[in-house]
Parts: structure tokens; C-alpha cells; sequence
């Protein structure tokens, strides 16, 4: 009977366990300032895809992309034209080596999430980010985002020249220059975990795709 018990008791610790570590799913609003405008954003995150609404002050959507993160497709939708593309985008050449890299012991809760302050200064480039990183590390998503985007801003550069970083989500980053001056700041305004249908990564019907001839 108390083997019985025990394997019962294993079981259930196996599945609690593979539950509560599955990886992000539902859906994630961004805001990113920096010296000309505002920009609002909305993720729709898959185990496999990310879909990106871009938006204006007013709420307009200016845009949108598909992310595949498992092949590094990407797909930019331009719906004023009804047409879309793909997207290639070379990794970054800067040399960001000088980079040093600190994890503090500063924490604070952002959005119900327990965050640690990282930050990174480059000499180089006379700048310094700060990320509220979530302790969490089940938000694999977002390097593979990165890295699908190759993103060329400081906020992302200097986030991926964190050692062990995959898994873990900067839910504040921002930018400043040396002299403090903030250059560009991303936060994050909504998390909402649930399940995204299929669909949501589907080309609009009626859209085209444009090929450069």
C-alpha cells in the first residue's frame, strides 16, 4: 500500500511540476519610448509563433509581424495595402565585447512578477541598459524572438550579451546614455497568460504577398 501510495504521490509531483514549468503562452503589451515617439505594441505568443501588432498613439495598427521561432521566418503584414512579405535581417556587426555585465541583489515586483535588476555598460558606446528581469526563466520566447528579429537597439544588443540569459524576460529595459539621459525605454504593460488560437497567426484573407521583381 505505501508503495502504491508513493508512486501515486511521484506521479502527481512529475505532472505539477511539468505543468507549472511550461513556457509562456498568451499575451504581452509593450510600450517603447525614446527621443521621437511612442510606440505601442501587442505579442501574441505561441510555443512556436510570436505575432507583433504595432500601433500608434491614436490606436491605430500600423503594422504587424509573424514570427516563426523555430525556422526564423519572418513576415511583415502591411494591412493599409492588404499585402505582405518576407523579412531578412542580418545579425548586428557592432562589437559590444567591452560589455560589462552586472546582476544586482535590487529586486521589486513589476506586474505581480518578482524581478532582479541586470544591468549592462559599454564603455564603447558610452551607454548603459537596466532590465527588471522576471526570476522566472519559463519565457523562453523571447531570445528566440531576438534572435529572429536581430534587433539592432542597445535595449536588445546589450540584453543578449547576457551570459545564461535564455528563458528569462526583461519586463522594464531601458537605455541611458552616461551623461543619465534615458535614449530608449521598453515596458511592459499587460501580461495575460492564456492559450492563442492557431489562427491568430493566419495572413489575413484577401492579403497578397508582395515579391520585389
Amino acid at each position: 500500500m505505501n508503495c502504491i501510495k508513493l508512486t501515486i504521490l511521484s506521479v502527481f509531483i512529475i505532472a505539477t511540476t511539468a505543468l507549472f514549468a511550461q513556457d509562456f503562452e498568451g499575451i504581452v503589451e509593450f510600450r517603447r519610448i525614446n527621443y521621437y515617439d511612442t510606440t505601442n505594441y501587442t505579442y501574441h505568443i505561441s510555443p512556436k509563433q510570436v505575432k507583433i501588432d504595432e500601433y500608434n498613439d491614436d490606436g491605430k495598427i500600423m503594422g504587424t509581424m509573424l514570427v516563426n521561432l523555430e525556422t526564423k521566418k519572418v513576415l511583415a503584414i502591411n494591412h493599409a495595402r492588404k499585402l505582405y512579405m518576407n523579412i531578412e535581417s542580418k545579425p548586428s556587426v557592432k562589437d559590444l565585447s567591452n560589455s560589462k555585465i552586472v546582476k544586482t541583489q535590487q529586486t521589486k515586483k513589476v506586474l505581480g512578477y518578482n524581478c532582479v535588476k541586470w544591468t549592462v555598460d559599454n564603455p564603447d558606446y558610452k551607454s548603459k541598459a537596466e532590465y527588471w528581469v522576471v526570476k522566472e526563466s519559463d519565457f523562453s520566447f523571447f531570445k528566440r524572438l531576438l534572435t529572429a528579429l536581430n534587433r539592432k537597439d542597445k535595449v536588445a544588443l546589450y540584453f543578449m550579451q547576457i551570459p545564461q540569459n535564455a528563458g528569462f524576460f526583461p519586463i522594464i529595459g531601458e537605455e541611458k546614455g552616461h551623461d543619465g539621459k534615458l535614449r530608449a525605454r521598453l515596458e511592459t504593460k499587460k501580461v495575460i497568460q492564456k492559450k492563442i488560437s492557431s489562427s491568430t497567426f493566419d495572413i489575413p484573407a484577401g492579403y497578397e504577398e508582395f515579391k520585389n521583381k
